[in-house]
């Protein structure tokens, strides 16, 4: 079966096909993930809490990444393999994060880095040319976070403004595909229609080119459930 690659999401687009995506952390889930046809697998640094039980997200490290990343890269299939950034090479700068990126390159054999929204758009840039430096794929997230003062669904012609602004910047500057968080299905559909690449996301309406679902959640694989 032939790896499925980045040209080949942007194709999906063209063709309106919509991208099917997923948040894992280990190979079971992600041959069960390759079964049901998922387009890319993100390996989120979510798992710090979920699977390492960590506090907060922010906790989780490189070193904690790279075995979760591994055994899906041992899973896969076809998929395109993503990895999160985490908040701690992000945090000490650029340089860590190229290093981090290279490591995951080297050590993981991931396609793809996903890089989380960021407080100054400057530094999603950085990040964003710093994973393309070491030979991977930039997966930028953009919009408003799920936390703090900015939390909830963004909309109106500022917010709107200020997303087209920044979709096409990232657009130009290489990004593969991008994740929208928490905006109005009116500014997602506007954002896809006028980018070449794919917009998806978690909270994604129709409209967008694809949906990405956190498969623990998705399955209710935690204790809170039962």
């Amino acid at each position: 079966m032939a790896m499925l690659t980045v040209e080949d999401l942007h194709e999906m687009k063209r063709n309106g096909q919509k991208i099917a995506a997923a948040v894992v952390y280990e190979f079971q889930m992600t041959k069960i993930c390759e079964m049901a046809g998922v387009d890319v697998l993100s390996v989120g640094d979510s798992l710090g809490r979920n699977m390492l039980g960590h506090d907060h997200v922010d906790e989780c490290t490189v070193d904690d990444m790279i075995p979760f990343a591994r055994a899906v890269v041992r899973g896969r299939e076809r998929a395109i393999v993503s990895v999160d950034m985490p908040t701690v090479p992000s945090a000490a700068g650029v340089e860590a994060v190229a290093a981090a990126a290279k490591r995951f390159k080297e050590e993981a054999g991931v396609d793809m880095c996903k890089i989380d929204i960021r407080t100054h758009e400057e530094e999603l840039f950085d990040e964003v040319y710093a994973v393309q430096e070491v030979g991977l794929h930039a997966y930028p997230q953009i919009g408003f976070p799920t936390q703090g003062a900015a939390r909830g669904i963004q909309g109106g012609a500022e917010v709107h403004e200020y997303v087209q602004k920044w979709a096409h910047k990232i657009e130009e500057a290489g990004a593969a595909m991008i994740d929208l968080t928490n905006v109005t299905p009116d500014i997602y559909a506007d954002v896809c229609s006028s980018l070449r690449i794919p917009v998806i996301g978690g909270q994604a309406p129709p409209e967008a080119d694809g949906k990405i679902q956190v498969m623990v959640s998705g399955t209710g694989y935690s204790y809170a459930t039962i």
